[in-house]
C-alpha cells in the first residue's frame, strides 16, 4: 500500500476539522444552506532575464477558487491558490497555497463573531494572515467596536502545513473603535509579531578569506525577528470637511514610526482642496540585521485640488515636497479626466532623481457594457541626477479588452508593453477568466 505523505495528512486533517466544526455548529439551521463563490482562472506569459543579454520565456498559471458555504450564521470560507508554470520548471511548482481556509461562527450572544482557522487580519499596524482565532464584539448601537487576534504565522509560501515554531513566529494584537456620532471616530491598535525566516545552506569563502570556497556548504540558521506597535488615529467627516490623524510608535525602538495629518475642504460641490503631513521611519525588525545599520525617515508635505466642470469633465492637481536627511526632493502631478480618456503629466526632481512623465488611458464600453476596451501608454526620461546630462527613456503600454457576456462571467484579455536601457523590448500577455456564482438552497 502506498504511503500518504505525512503533509497530506496534516492538510486532510486540518480541512476535516474546520467541517466537522461547521458541521456540529450548523445542526437544526442545515436546511438554510447557501454556497457562493469564484472561479478565476489566469495565465501570465513574459520573459524572465537571468542576465541583460539572457532571457527565458515563462507561461504562469493560476487558479484561484473561492468558496463561502453557510448554514445561518455559520460559515466555511476557503481562498486557495493553486499556481504552475507550463515552460520553465520552477523547484516550488506546482504549488496550492491557502490564503483563508476558516469557520465563522456570528452573533454569539448577539454580540460576539467568531473565526478560527487561516485569515487574514488588517490593522493599522499590521497587515498579514495567521492560523489562529479572532474575536470581534460591537456595543451601544454600534458606537463601541472590538477585534482581538491571535495565532501562529503560516509558512511563506502559505501551503496548508502548519507552522511548529510557534515561539518564534506569532502574530498577535487587538484593536478598538469609539463613534460618539456618525462623521467621527477615535480608535487604537497593538500588535505584537515575531518571525524567524527558514534556515538555508550556501557556500562562503575558507577561513583565510581567498576567493576559494569551502568545499561543504554552511548551514545559515537566521535568528527570529519582532515588530511591536502601538498605533491611534482620528477621522472626522463632513460634505464640506474632514480630517484624520494617525499615529503609529514602535515600543521595541521606542520611536515614533509614522505620523500622519490630513485635511480636506471642499467650499462648493465642485471644487475641494486637501493639505497633508506625513512623517515615516523605515519599518525595520527590532533584532535584524539592518537595524545596526544608521537609518532616517522621511518628511512629506502634500497639497492638491480637484475641480469638477461637468460629470465627465475633471481637472486636477498635486505637489510634494519630501525632506530626506541634508536634502529634499519635489513632486508635482497635473491632470485632467475627459469623459473616456485621462492625461497627466508628472515631474521630479532633487534626491529622488529628475523624472518627466506622461501617462494616458482610454477607456471605452460599448454594445450595452458587453465590451471594455482599455488602453493605457506612458513615456518618461529619468535620470538619478541633475547634473547628469544623458537620460534614461522609459516606455510603458497595455492595451486589454474584457467580455462579460452576462453578470456572472468576464473574460479579460491584456498585451503590456514595456522598453527600457536594460530590458530593451519586453512583451507579456495576460488571460483571465471569472466566474461567479451563488445558490440557496432553501429556495425553491
Amino acid at each position: 500500500m502506498k504511503e500518504i505523505p505525512e503533509k497530506t495528512v496534516l492538510q486532510r486533517t486540518i480541512v476535516a476539522f474546520l467541517l466537522a466544526l461547521f458541521t456540529a455548529f450548523g445542526g437544526e439551521q442545515a436546511r438554510a444552506q447557501m454556497v457562493s463563490g469564484r472561479f478565476m482562472t489566469t495565465f501570465y506569459s513574459y520573459q524572465q532575464y537571468d542576465t541583460s543579454n539572457v532571457a527565458k520565456l515563462s507561461l504562469r498559471g493560476f487558479e484561484a477558487m473561492q468558496l463561502n458555504f453557510g448554514a445561518g450564521n455559520y460559515q466555511l470560507h476557503t481562498y486557495l491558490l493553486a499556481t504552475d508554470d507550463f515552460i520553465t520548471t520552477l523547484p516550488s511548482d506546482p504549488l496550492l497555497r491557502a490564503a483563508n481556509l476558516y469557520f465563522e461562527a456570528r452573533k454569539i450572544g448577539n454580540i460576539v463573531n467568531l473565526k478560527l482557522g487561516r485569515q487574514p487580519v488588517f490593522s493599522r499596524v499590521g497587515v498579514s494572515s495567521f492560523d489562529g482565532l479572532s474575536a470581534d464584539a460591537k456595543f451601544l448601537d454600534d458606537k463601541i467596536s472590538l477585534v482581538a487576534f491571535g495565532g501562529a504565522l503560516p509558512p511563506m509560501n502559505e501551503d496548508l502545513e502548519l507552522n511548529t515554531n510557534l515561539k518564534d513566529n506569532m502574530l498577535y494584537g487587538a484593536q478598538a473603535y469609539y463613534s460618539p456620532f456618525d462623521n467621527f471616530r477615535v480608535g487604537g491598535a497593538y500588535v505584537d509579531k515575531s518571525f524567524r525566516p527558514p534556515g538555508y545552506y550556501t557556500y562562503r569563502l575558507s577561513v583565510d578569506h581567498t576567493t576559494q570556497p569551502v568545499q561543504d556548504s554552511i548551514l545559515i540558521d537566521p535568528s527570529a525577528i519582532a515588530n511591536q506597535f502601538v498605533s491611534g488615529d482620528l477621522f472626522y467627516y463632513t460634505d464640506k470637511i474632514s480630517g484624520y490623524f494617525r499615529l503609529d510608535y514602535d515600543l521595541n525602538f521606542f520611536d515614533i514610526n509614522r505620523t500622519e495629518v490630513s485635511f480636506r475642504y471642499s467650499p462648493i460641490r465642485s471644487l475641494s482642496a486637501n493639505v497633508g503631513y506625513y512623517h515615516r521611519d523605515s519599518r525595520l525588525p527590532y533584532n535584524s540585521i539592518f537595524s545596526v545599520f544608521d537609518h532616517s525617515g522621511t518628511d512629506e508635505v502634500d497639497l492638491g485640488a480637484n475641480y469638477m466642470f461637468t460629470q465627465d469633465i475633471t481637472a486636477f492637481g498635486s505637489f510634494s515636497r519630501i525632506f530626506y536627511t541634508g536634502d529634499n526632493s519635489n513632486e508635482f502631478t497635473i491632470g485632467t479626466n475627459l469623459y473616456l480618456f485621462s492625461l497627466s503629466f508628472s515631474h521630479n526632481d532633487g534626491f529622488a532623481g529628475n523624472l518627466n512623465g506622461v501617462n494616458a488611458q482610454f477607456i471605452y464600453p460599448f454594445m450595452d457594457r458587453k465590451f471594455v476596451l482599455i488602453a493605457y501608454g506612458s513615456a518618461t526620461d529619468y535620470k538619478i541626477l541633475q547634473s547628469l546630462k544623458s537620460t534614461s527613456r522609459l516606455y510603458s503600454g497595455s492595451v486589454g479588452l474584457t467580455y462579460r457576456p452576462i453578470n456572472l462571467l468576464s473574460i479579460n484579455l491584456q498585451g503590456q508593453y514595456y522598453q527600457d536601457p536594460v530590458y530593451k523590448n519586453d512583451f507579456r500577455g495576460y488571460l483571465q477568466v471569472n466566474y461567479y456564482f451563488f445558490k440557496n438552497f432553501n429556495s425553491n
